[in-house]
């Protein structure tokens, strides 16, 4: 008998020994044998990974808001002292899958952090061992923007469900080819696999950040304080675990689990604090025939899981996974007994509710701002201590501008993790804060404004009571906002992400809303002087379709730009409303995946600003401008550097503004971009950039010859609202 076969026979003893003893004793004899460098265990035919996000072990293990994770742990195996490799996210996605961050320390998009290195992906194209990416949140197979929905850079903050930095596979420049895209798959293909039995060896499952524990306004709750104590993180904890139950429950119930060995290993990116480099983090190890009820207290890291996932394909070792001196394969928690498979039941969560805060903030105002090239800082007023940003405005004339946005209450009342409804508004002398309604539990947010003398409209979205994302519509009457009726949609989501107000009684709004199938569509409301309507509008993208901005010349002339899905390409999204119908206007992408965030209209001529969002272009500042019938779409390299976008538009005379911003590689922080186009092509400006942190503008308004752009600036303290103006000419 070999070596080899006479360990592995020595461990099949020891595991029918353990079964017969205490679990303390089943974890100390194999903890003996980890720590004398055991063989591999026998060969698994399917492995899928799991990642959750920002939980730390003691956050969760325990927990009763996770009684699936718990149950797991209990049922399978557990590892009692894993640790995450750093800090944020994105690196720790990295050192999964190559052994190492490879210099990557924040969450940048992938583009900006490649690594040109092998992985565990390269490494199973090379051997021939068949793998899928499973993403929850992408559109279409071989999605290559940083976030999807794409609208996921600018003021306020609107997270997406998908997001790269989740995503470890894209910083390998090694993987950046046409057959790793195309296994990279939305998470729908999951189930057609397992009922097919066409299961790849290798399964890298993401689930979306409202799903992950993470936290995704708006399309969910935003991430609370870690440690059970706090209702809305254990709100977020409950619907991940949920998700996870689910998810476990579907795969064992596959049936491919019971034929050879499979396993799941669920396993966080990074805890709550420092130990170890990245805190400690659960790891539970679910096999259909191997070890029942394991808590191995062998000290473990996301190294030890690329090396146990390398030595059972059969695949060399990569950086930190070749350290067997300090790294230790997992061989215990996937050590095969010959166990009964059977399916996982998922189990119900408790219901969680949150507090709905209504503080009442003071009020003061951020002064002693700088002026660049003819724009000023102005003083903005700012509710509490917490952040605050404004992320459009829209001005009637140089003595009426209203800004809206959101901010994060800090009185002693309320709920510090919340977000809420903010406005403002300029009577050409100073800014003045306008309170408005709260709309829901936790999450309101306010995308768009539009006015005409005397009145407003703002739009957004909140949660409603059973935390679900439906669009939010608040008017100014002239002396307070209220909140309006809206339409009833039959949507698991739907928002609103900007107005335009042709008079008192012709204002539109547009957005997008996601169907119970999963697919997102445009959406387009109009309030006639009495109520507000959907109004139907085209949905030319296979894999869905968003409206971002919205601008009109007149009755008879409404723009409104976005982003259109199709099977494997994404490009920009533009629609015209001619007095009867919205329709679809082919609009050139210039050969780029990219999104429209911004439309102006005025004189016969349409500027519409985005971004590109794909590997060859990465994320670039888009512009399309139509001009005596002839569209013309640039990708503006000349405008900042990669990670740089355009959020908004305005038509002064003969010269279209832009403001954005831009990803400062010296700093590491994002900067105002504001450029300008006067016919002789697109041209910064150099804008003021207050404060010592990110700097973004989210929107950009005209009345006359004076601009105003409005967004955040952030301190050591947070974000500070931030609104720009400039005199015209």
């Amino acid at each position: 008998m070999s070596s080899r076969r006479r360990t592995l026979s020595r461990l099949r003893t020891l595991m029918a020994m353990a079964l017969a003893v205490t679990v303390a004793g089943w974890i100390g004899g194999f903890a003996q044998v980890a720590g004398a460098g055991a063989a591999a265990p026998a060969h698994y035919d399917h492995v899928f990974v799991v990642v959750m996000e920002n939980h730390g072990y003691s956050d969760v293990i325990g927990n009763s808001a996770a009684p699936n994770l718990n149950a797991l742990a209990e049922q399978y195996g557990s590892a009692t002292d894993y640790y995450a490799i750093t800090h944020p996210s994105e690196p720790n996605y990295v050192a999964m899958l190559g052994g190492s961050p490879f210099g990557v320390a924040n969450d940048n998009p992938y583009y900006l952090n490649q690594v040109p290195k092998a992985s565990l992906i390269s490494q199973l194209d090379h051997a021939g061992v068949s793998w899928k990416a499973y993403l929850q949140g992408v559109p279409h197979p071989g999605y290559q923007g940083i976030c999807y929905p794409a609208a996921c850079n600018g003021a306020p903050d609107k997270d997406p469900l998908y997001v790269s930095k989740h995503n470890g596979i894209l910083n390998y420049s090694s993987s950046l080819n046409a057959g790793d895209w195309s296994r990279q798959v939305p998470i729908e293909q999951l189930g057609n696999d397992l009922r097919s039995g066409d299961v790849p060896a290798f399964n890298y499952v993401i689930p979306d950040e409202c799903h992950d524990q993470h936290g995704d306004p708006p399309y969910c709750l935003d991430s609370g304080s870690a440690g059970g104590t706090d209702p809305q993180d254990q709100h977020l904890v409950a619907t991940g675990d949920q998700y996870l139950g689910r998810l476990v429950s579907t795969i064992t119930g596959a049936g491919f689990w019971a034929k050879g060995n499979n396993a799941i290993d669920i396993v966080y990116d990074e805890g709550s604090n420092n130990d170890n480099g990245g805190g400690q983090v659960a790891n539970v190890v679910v096999t259909s025939h191997g070890v029942r009820g394991l808590h191995d207290p062998t000290f473990y890291n996301h190294y030890s899981l690329l090396q146990t996932l390398q030595r059972n394909f059969g695949l060399g070792c990569l950086a930190n996974s070749c350290d067997t001196a300090t790294v230790t394969s997992m061989n215990p928690l996937f050590a095969v007994t010959g166990s009964k498979a059977t399916a996982f039941k998922e189990l119900p969560v408790p219901s969680i509710g949150t507090p709905t805060p209504a503080p009442a903030e003071p009020v003061s105002y951020v002064t002693d701002r700088p002026a660049s090239a003819g724009w000023a800082v102005q003083a903005a007023p700012k509710l509490g201590t917490g952040d605050n940003t404004y992320g459009a405005v829209a001005a009637v004339s140089a003595k009426d501008v209203w800004a809206v946005g959101n901010f994060l209450p800090d009185t002693a009342t309320s709920n510090k993790d919340a977000t809420l409804t903010l406005a403002a508004h300029f009577d050409g002398t100073r800014w003045t804060h306008t309170p408005t309604p709260t709309t829901g539990p936790n999450y309101n947010t306010l995308f768009g404004v539009a006015a005409v003398p005397g009145k407003a409209w703002a739009v957004g979205v909140g949660l409603d009571q059973g935390y679900h994302s439906h669009s939010v519509i608040e008017a100014w009457d002239g002396r307070a906002w209220h909140l309006v009726t809206g339409p009833t949609l039959d949507t698991t989501r739907d928002v609103l992400y900007s107005a335009t107000a042709i008079s008192a009684d012709d204002v539109w709004a547009v957005g997008e809303q996601q169907s119970r199938s999963g697919r997102f569509g445009t959406l387009i409301e109009h309030w006639d002087g009495k109520r507000w309507a959907v109004v139907p509008s085209p949905d030319p993208g296979v894999a869905g379709d968003h409206l971002y901005a919205v601008a009109a010349s007149g009755a008879h002339d409404v723009w409104a730009v976005g982003q259109r899905n199709d099977h494997s390409a994404d490009r920009p999204l533009a629609e015209h409303w001619d007095g009867k119908r919205w329709s679809v206007v082919d609009v050139p992408s210039a050969g780029a995946g990219g999104v429209l965030q911004g439309v102006a209209v005025r004189g016969g001529q349409v500027w519409a600003v985005g971004q590109t969002d794909d590997a060859a272009h990465q994320g670039r500042p888009l512009s399309t401008h139509l001009s005596h019938g002839r569209w013309t779409t640039t990708v503006n390299t000349q405008l900042g550097a990669a990670f740089s976008n355009l959020n908004g538009v305005v038509i002064v005379g003969d010269t279209a503004w832009a403001a954005g911003t831009y990803y400062d590689t010296a700093s590491g922080h994002q900067l105002t971009l504001v450029a300008r186009n006067d016919g002789a092509g697109w041209r910064t400006v150099k804008a003021p950039n207050p404060g010592t942190g990110d700097k973004v503008l989210g929107g950009i308004s005209a009345a006359g010859d004076a601009i105003w752009a409005v967004g955040y600036d952030k301190t050591d303290a947070g974000r500070s609202p931030l609104i720009e103006s400039h005199p015209g000419g």
